[in-house]
């Protein structure tokens, strides 16, 4: 009767041992089920519509806003060339005033129009479309009244791009819309990257009008007040440059006047 309360005492102390045991399993069973149902419950990918689509039209909008941005560059850059101390002779028609107008040769070869709103022994102030200019006296080496009679030659409307694997070609017309003759009236075109560094530039005379000088030089690239003519410039990019590569076109027209 010892031997089985013994027994029992024994049964009853290992049974009291192994429950805990047998509680901390069933809990594991229990979140590793669940655990699995929570993971076959998100398994699934969830998809939306046309996200592909989407994603892709935000990518184009935003390259769009990088090249407008990139243009802007461009034409900062190019405006930048404007300024007061890199004015161009090329580029000296600068203002357009009801007033008297001086047109003022500097001897570096500047030539600067404007009307002079004060005048000492050092120094004359000149007033032009891009702001106030202050010139050194010393510096001058002509004034004089300033001759409204200049050639204006721009782009007539758009121009046909024609796109290669190795070159671009540009054509399209110019009119003068000056009140006087602009002699040798080239168009110059540049093929920029998306960082704006120019990759390739060339240029061409127009088909204009035979103007014979006294010097006996003849150009045939001529153009009369009010007149169009017809150009065609051809671009041809570098050795290991591809199209792709191009992202702007700049372009400006040059010509010079002569008596």
């Amino acid at each position: 009767m010892v031997a089985v309360r013994l027994n029992m005492k024994i049964l009853f102390v290992i049974l009291f041992s192994l429950f805990p045991l047998f509680i901390l399993a069933q809990i594991g069973s229990d979140s590793t089920s669940e655990g699995s149902t929570k993971r076959e419950f998100f398994k699934p990918s969830l998809e939306v519509k046309d996200s592909q689509s989407a994603i892709r039209d935000l990518r184009e909008e935003i390259h769009e806003i990088q090249n407008e941005m990139d243009r802007m560059r461009v034409q900062l850059r190019e405006y930048d060339d404007l300024s007061a101390p890199r004015i161009r002779k090329e580029i000296k028609r600068l203002v357009n005033f009801p007033e008297k107008i001086s047109e003022i040769t500097l001897k570096n070869g500047t030539v600067v129009q404007g009307k002079i709103i004060s005048e000492d022994l050092d120094k004359i102030v000149v007033q032009t479309n891009i702001g106030t200019l202050s010139i050194i006296q010393e510096n001058i080496k002509e004034l004089k009244p300033y001759d409204r009679l200049h050639a204006d030659v721009v782009l007539k409307g758009d121009f046909e791009d024609q796109r290669h694997t190795d070159s671009r070609i540009f054509i399209g017309q110019v009119k003068n819309k000056g009140l006087r003759r602009a002699d040798f009236v080239r168009v110059r075109f540049r093929l920029h990257d998306k960082r704006t560094n120019i990759i390739a530039q060339d240029s061409s005379y127009i088909s204009g009008e035979s103007y014979s000088f006294y010097s006996g030089v003849i150009s045939e690239s001529s153009l009369s007040s009010g007149e169009f003519a017809q150009f065609k410039v051809e671009v041809e990019l570098p050795t290991g440059i591809e199209a792709k590569n191009i992202s702007y076109v700049t372009y400006k027209v040059l010509f010079d006047e002569f008596n």
